[in-house]
């Protein structure tokens, strides 16, 4: 592989992209008094469409580490958009699964991150999506785990 390729700025674009996005869609929610983070939002999210989760399956389903995920949790918690349940079978299991005031902030909140998803993707086809994907995940399948 060329040096060139190595010093190229993409993975500074990706950076200041992934930055950028964040940040639009976090002046998003408060400019519309969502009341929430975009790191909240990904726990939300995942939690809705798992419907009951370990912190350990959802801190590889965000890509999070365990400590970051025990406190946007807690949070959520304190917010009472989330509840522990411990496992019938082992109690050291908890799982975490969205309460009603959750499950109508993903309801509330779910269009408006459509339409931002869909303000990034303007001007792209449907190719570009694909692509972007598979050279996405060979980057993160040849980056070790921690």
């Amino acid at each position: 592989m060329p040096d060139t390729f190595i010093s190229n700025p993409s993975f500074y674009k990706l950076d200041a992209t992934l930055k950028k996005l964040r940040n639009y869609w976090q002046k998003t929610f408060d400019s519309l008094n969502k009341d929430i983070t975009v790191d909240q939002w990904l726990v939300i999210e995942n939690i809705y469409k798992h419907k009951k989760l370990t912190h350990n399956e959802l801190a590889r389903h965000t890509s999070k580490d365990i400590t970051t995920v025990s406190r946007i949790i807690e949070l959520l918690v304190k917010k009472e958009l989330v509840s522990r349940m411990a496992s019938k079978e082992d109690r050291r299991k908890v799982f975490l699964q969205l309460t009603e005031k959750g499950v109508d902030k993903y309801k509330d909140v779910r269009p408006l991150v459509l339409d931002m998803r869909k303000t990034g993707w303007q001007n792209l086809s449907e190719k570009d999506y694909d692509e972007l994907t598979r050279i996405l995940d060979v980057i993160y399948s040849n980056i070790p785990l921690e």
